[in-house]
């Protein structure tokens, strides 16, 4: 996540824990193609539309934005780490794991 800029800096004092602005040690091209990607997301899958909704809820539109290209982010590791084509499911369905 670091590496794509979508994390924030985080500083606690006392218990207390405040995060700054996204990070500026990132790759620039990757970041706002995330975030070009993030913002039209939404339209196209329900899931990501319903994160959407709920950070706008929440905040303001920018962090429904950095919500969603996190997890954009997540989808595209899962399908890096399991070399297998993407296939959107239902937040309910369990992947079902083959014999050993």
């Amino acid at each position: 996540m670091s590496y794509c800029g979508l994390t924030a800096a985080l500083k606690s004092s006392a218990g207390k824990q405040q995060r700054g602005p996204i990070s500026k040690q990132r790759n620039h091209w990757l970041q706002t193609t995330l975030i070009e990607a993030a913002k039209l997301a939404p339209r196209w899958n329900p899931q990501l539309a319903a994160l959407h909704a709920r950070e706008l809820e929440r905040g303001h539109r920018n962090r429904a934005t950095l919500a969603v290209a996190r997890k954009l982010v997540a989808y595209l590791l899962a399908v890096d780490k399991s070399r297998q084509p993407f296939q959107e499911r239902a937040p309910s369905e369990v992947p079902t794991q083959k014999p050993a």
